[in-house]
């Protein structure tokens, strides 16, 4: 028990390490283009059994100059297979604002499959996503098939309603078969009441093959029944 119980510390530990070792590469680069953007979301979920649920989620993302750079609708289902094992589904179609030409419309589908562990009161989570974009206006289908791979990490203060939590996401291009993004997160969630719940987070996104970064500020409106 003692053996199995220092192999989870150990393996929280080293997952934690790597989160919060990448931000600090992607800061260093110094010659790299920067610009910050700000997302905004409201989300409505609905519990339909005890491991079936659904939701709604309109998103409006700000680019420099709090200029509208694009927004959509989402809405998706969640499903607890195991206690350690979710699967969930999402449709978004999307509005693409654009200054030098017309705007972009686009739809998007998306399937994940989440593992999770604890370790006492930190939370482990790896969430595999396949995600594709049709866009409205050619007659290729979809088109841009990505892989994305998150590992994410959150603490449940006790007797606190607030929730911090950090990650990173490797964006897989599968046409190029390459990685050409990648995100780290920091965030904090605070729990309102039993249904409300809001959260603030900071996204780096960093490109391995490209001379910039982007800076995000969320800010994430829950209401969850």
């Amino acid at each position: 028990m003692l053996r199995k119980n220092l192999f989870r510390l150990i393996f929280a530990i080293a997952c934690t390490g790597i989160i919060i070792a990448g931000p600090f590469r992607a800061l260093a680069q110094e010659e790299a283009e920067t610009e910050w953007n700000i997302w905004t979301s409201f989300e409505i979920k609905k519990d339909i059994t005890d491991r079936l649920s659904a939701f709604v989620a309109p998103q409006v993302r700000f680019a420099e100059q709090f200029e509208v750079d694009e927004y959509f609708i989402q809405a998706g289902v969640e499903y607890e297979l195991f206690n350690f094992l979710d699967i969930a589904g999402n449709y978004r179609y999307l509005i693409n604002e654009r200054t030098n030409k017309s705007t972009e419309y686009f739809h998007r589908i998306a399937f994940d499959l989440v593992g999770k562990h604890d370790v006492k009161r930190l939370g482990l989570q790896l969430r595999t996503r396949y995600s594709n974009y049709d866009e409205l206006d050619d007659n290729e289908g979809f088109n841009d098939a990505t892989m994305r791979y998150r590992l994410k990490s959150d603490y449940d203060i006790q007797n606190s309603r607030f929730k911090p939590s950090i990650g990173v996401e490797f964006f897989h291009q599968l046409q190029d078969r390459e990685i050409n993004k990648i995100r780290y997160i920091a965030e904090v969630a605070y729990k309102i009441d039993k249904v409300h719940d809001i959260s603030v987070s900071y996204l780096l996104h960093a490109y391995p093959n490209q001379d910039r970064r982007t800076n995000i500020l969320t800010l994430d409106y829950q209401i969850d029944f």
